[in-house]
């Protein structure tokens, strides 16, 4: 136990997980959205959000451009399967395309998971029946979206259980998660979620199957995406955990039991997600220290521009936050690991703060970079079957 806790106060200033939504913010109602009107606060709300994108993202005159060059430096990154959902891109007007089509207004995201409405989910199949890919259709604050993750539907909803897996950084983690690689950060997570009904692998915007490619085996270079969403006030951060939040709020409809689960990147993108999408319970393996409110040491590719993200990092608010939340949750920090999360687990600073808590277990474990998978499968296995 942590031999002194900082005094929690004016929580409705700084922390937003526990405040009431604003107008700008709100959507209220649980996510039902009205977008055929803006007779309702909520609907005008939805309105002037969907509004605001589409003149942000309005095309200027049609300008006459060599498209080679510029494409020659974009399409720098290898794509990691031949089952590609998206076509080909052979001009700039593609790649402006592939970043509006998931393109997110950052402001709100605090309050995002009550403003979304899960529309459909449909199973997509590559042409071999060897790969399996659940898409939810959802709505956003007036504006309809998709998300995509390695898995197959139920037989039945209702019953059972399911798991979402947040990859980490780097390129197309979700095939390595489900190709189990033994090399990759994210081992054993799919025998560590073995207690679980269904598990799934949530594919990221220009990832995996969903890479915007130029049909030669290339993918477009984050290096054209991250500053493009955060200079129009979006994020692509914001995008892929939107994306993981629908995820989880359709799996949230079809199964009694849900969980969230993430390494590195992973594991800050579970800790925002399952703060608002409350699921039984959440694993955040190397993910989230309290240091990084002195220092952060990260790069384009890490989280960037999400709100309410670096509040977390203060003592008081992380603590409350989870303290109000209904899941159960595991942190983990490994003694081989390097860096920020290194000094974690050899001083157990954050750990300090949260292992009081009585729906916070803590793992500091003989690892690196990764998942404790005895420790991650004894802790699911138990959330799942209470």
């Amino acid at each position: 136990m942590a031999t002194s806790t900082p005094t929690m106060f004016r929580f409705a200033a700084v922390l937003p997980w526990l405040v009431s939504a604003t107008l700008l913010g709100a959507c209220g109602g649980g996510g039902t959205e009205t977008p055929a009107s803006t007779s309702t606060p909520q609907a005008a709300a939805c309105a002037s959000h969907a509004d605001r994108r589409a003149a942000i993202l309005a095309a200027d005159a049609t300008i006459q451009i060599n498209d080679v060059d510029i494409l020659r430096l974009g399409f720098v990154d290898p794509v990691a399967t031949d089952w590609l959902l998206h076509d080909p891109i052979n001009n700039v007007v593609g790649v402006r395309s592939s970043n509006n089509a998931v393109f997110m207004l950052a402001e709100g995201f605090e309050n995002s998971f009550d403003c979304i409405t899960v529309q459909a989910a449909t199973e997509l199949t590559d042409r071999t029946n060897t790969r399996h890919a659940v898409r939810v259709a959802y709505r956003y604050r007036g504006t309809d979206f998709t998300a995509l993750a390695y898995g197959r539907l139920p037989t039945n909803c209702g019953i059972g259980s399911a798991a979402l897996v947040i990859p980490g950084s780097g390129l197309n983690q979700a095939t390595s998660i489900v190709d189990r690689d033994a090399g990759n950060v994210h081992r054993g997570i799919l025998d560590a979620l073995g207690s679980v009904t269904q598990t799934y692998a949530l594919v990221k915007p220009n990832e995996d199957s969903l890479a915007w490619h130029n049909g030669k085996g290339m993918k477009l270079t984050g290096d054209m995406i991250w500053n493009y969403h955060v200079n129009r006030g979006g994020s692509y951060s914001v995008s892929y955990l939107m994306q993981s939040l629908a995820f989880v709020k359709w799996m949230k409809t079809c199964f009694d039991k849900t969980v969230v689960a993430g390494v590195s990147q992973g594991g800050a993108a579970t800790l925002l997600n399952a703060l608002q999408s409350k699921p039984t319970a959440a694993v955040v393996s190397s993910g989230h220290s309290l240091l990084f409110d002195q220092v952060e040491y990260a790069g384009h590719n890490q989280l960037l521009n999400v709100p309410g993200y670096a509040s977390l990092a203060k003592s008081a608010n992380l603590v409350a936050a989870l303290a109000a939340s209904p899941s159960s949750w595991l942190f983990s920090w490994g003694r081989l690991d390097s860096d920020i999360y290194k000094v974690e687990a050899e001083t157990g600073f954050t750990a300090s703060y949260i292992r009081p808590l009585a729906n916070v277990d803590v793992s500091i474990h003989d690892g690196g970079h990764e998942f404790p998978v005895a420790d991650v499968r004894a802790f699911v296995t138990n959330s799942v079957s209470r």
